[in-house]
């Protein structure tokens, strides 16, 4: 199925931006729908086919540049420096969780997160459980393909 590395960091970047706009929405869900204004224009308000377009075409192209800059080399380092999987879940999750602050303070202005008393710990822990989700997708293909390297030599 996946010949090379090469192959398997592309599928792993569509994968990354799977788990990425999922948690964006499930984050909008969870903190969003507390914003009850029509100042706030999320997944409530703007409908949800529109709010996914403009997730997908607002934030797709930076999701890309970051998958290819930040993570997949950060990736090819844990892959070959960190020896046990459960150790780069870990860095995974946290990385992923430190982006969630960063989305989260993107996301909402201060002004709805005090006024709509909106929690940033949502946020750190929804992308953490994403960041556990790649990290365990990112195993599976990989040991996908240390198997099929195996049947391949015998």
């Amino acid at each position: 199925m996946l010949v090379n590395a090469v192959q398997r960091y592309m599928v792993l970047g569509l994968i990354f931006i799977g788990i990425s706009l999922t948690a964006y929405l499930v984050l909008e869900r969870v903190e969003g729908y507390h914003i009850t204004t029509t100042e706030y224009y999320g997944l409530r308000n703007a409908g949800g086919l529109i709010y996914i377009l403009s997730l997908i075409l607002g934030f797709g192209h930076y999701l890309v540049a970051f998958y290819v800059v930040i993570i997949s080399p950060i990736s090819w380092l844990l892959r070959k420096y960190v020896c046990f999987p459960m150790v780069r879940t870990f860095i995974y999750m946290i990385g992923f969780g430190w982006g969630g602050l960063w989305v989260f303070d993107l996301m909402y202005n201060p002004y709805f997160v005090n006024g709509y008393h909106l929690n940033r710990m949502t946020s750190i822990w929804i992308f953490a459980i994403a960041g556990l989700v790649y990290a365990i997708v990112e195993n599976k293909i990989w040991r996908r393909g240390q198997m099929q390297n195996e049947q391949k030599a015998t």
